[in-house]
């Protein structure tokens, strides 16, 4: 007997890349496709949603123009979203095939003022260092609740939104 079987091992189909909004058991992750490259991956709350115009009741996929894919990842970026090499990266982080950079492994949270001025932020390093009771800001019913919570959390308000790093687009 030879060293064929005959036998072949399965390949996974590639990821789609046109999904905007995946919904499972306990929420929905929301993908943007910048045209710089990589995936913007949000796993999103009532308020991210809203934020984002997105049906919370029916899947959607992304825009076919380049343009305004990247207005939606512009505001993508504001709900805290982190930005991926790709599917399959955030895929092997989440299964523990791969370790996760510190860029991808900040947890960040944004609020925004209904009057438009300014943001409030709060950062964490890691998930580790969220405290144990922040599920409570996926209640928040609307902007000022979640921003009262940011503030119990220690968040910061910056006037200017371009001083805030991770909201610069590039």
């Amino acid at each position: 007997m030879g060293d064929s079987l005959g036998v072949s091992c399965p390949t996974n189909p590639p990821l789609s890349t046109t999904e905007r909004t995946v919904f499972g058991t306990r929420g929905c992750v929301v993908y943007g496709y910048p045209s710089a490259g990589g995936v913007l991956i949000k796993e999103a709350d009532l308020l991210d949603m809203l934020f984002l115009s997105l049906p919370r009741s029916h899947v959607s996929q992304r825009s076919p123009s380049a343009d305004e894919e990247d207005r939606f990842c512009h505001l993508l970026r504001r709900t805290g979203a982190t930005l991926w090499p790709s599917k399959q990266d955030w895929i092997e982080v989440q299964m523990g095939l791969r370790e996760i950079t510190e860029e991808e492994e900040k947890v960040l949270v944004f609020g925004w003022p209904t009057d438009g001025a300014g943001v409030w932020v709060l950062r964490f390093g890691s998930a580790g260092q969220v405290p144990r009771d922040f599920g409570r800001m996926s209640l928040a019913m609307n902007m000022e609740e979640k921003i009262q919570m940011m503030k119990e959390y220690g968040a910061a308000f910056v006037e200017d939104v371009t001083q805030v790093e991770e909201l610069c687009d590039g």
